[in-house]
């Protein structure tokens, strides 16, 4: 009897077991019914959507505070014109930095030396610098010429670029699973079998995992927009952009000047890449 119920217990043990080993085993959907499986794929082409550029002026005086508040000054001026010319599609940051520059003595050799001494300073150089984000690349380059006209000591060349918005990528994603879908049906049609229902769509690069991408294009650039119509001569001479006074003296920037220092530039299109995977059940 003892015999009897050792066999039984060994007997439930072993369906235990099994059944354990049917509950962590994971079936792969394959194995369940035909489906096709197809990684859809899509660059779409875009136009940069930013412009930046950076410019500094300098001004030095035996005092620092004459030197920084002229520097602040023409800063302002340029701030205040680049808002004229750009609205609130220009993004600007500014900073201002003053250092000493000392007395200098020649060396036995001849060479010029600074005396780094404190009681040596000659003067001091007042730096205020601009860097400006501009949202619309059109205006960009009136924003950067109208900077140009007040004469700053330093300038950066313009970067124009892409910078990826929830539009851009949503637009990608939407042409990727068009293509999975594309790619589908053709494949459905090539073994001799009708589409069925959409059994699982997942973004990223295969297997199914990945991130989203931007590139350059290699396509050429496109035509750059039309020109803006041109005004009469007269009225473009007399239209003033910005008048400022700077250190006591009177400057005004008119139209004439911003469009003679805005050199054209075409933006080099960008592309955004994207991918699903996409499994489709056959009928």
């Amino acid at each position: 009897m003892n015999r009897i119920l050792c066999i039984a217990a060994a007997t439930a043990s072993l369906s235990a077991g099994a059944s354990a080993q049917d509950d962590i085993f994971e079936q792969p959907y394959w194995t369940e019914r035909p489906v096709i499986e197809a990684m859809g794929r899509a660059q779409i082409e875009v136009t940069p959507n930013r412009a930046r550029f950076s410019i500094s002026f300098v001004e030095t005086d035996k005092d620092s505070d004459d030197a920084m508040a002229l520097a602040v000054e023409r800063a302002r001026a340029a701030y205040e014109t680049i808002k004229t010319v750009a609205g609130d599609e220009a993004r600007v940051t500014t900073s201002v930095s003053v250092s000493p520059y000392f007395e200098q003595y020649r060396d036995r050799d001849g060479d010029r030396i600074e005396n780094r001494r404190a009681d040596k300073v000659a003067g001091y150089e007042a730096r205020a610098s601009l860097n400006v984000v501009a949202t619309d690349t059109a205006k960009a380059g009136n924003a950067r010429a109208a900077a140009l006209a007040l004469g700053p000591q330093e300038s950066g060349s313009m970067s124009i670029y892409l910078e990826e918005t929830t539009e851009l990528l949503q637009q990608a994603h939407a042409a990727a699973v068009a293509d999975a879908s594309a790619r589908a049906r053709l494949g459905a049609e090539a073994a001799g079998t009708s589409l069925g229902r959409l059994l699982v769509l997942q973004e990223g690069y295969g297997p199914c995992l990945g991130q989203w991408t931007t590139g350059t294009g290699r396509t050429p650039s496109p035509p750059p927009p039309p020109p803006a119509p041109m005004m009469a001569e007269a009225a473009m001479d007399s239209m003033v952009v910005t008048s400022a006074s700077i250190g006591g003296r009177a400057l005004e920037i008119t139209q004439d000047q911003i469009d003679a220092l805005n050199l054209p530039t075409d933006p080099e299109p960008r592309t955004i890449s994207a991918s699903v995977c996409a499994v489709y059940s056959v009928d």
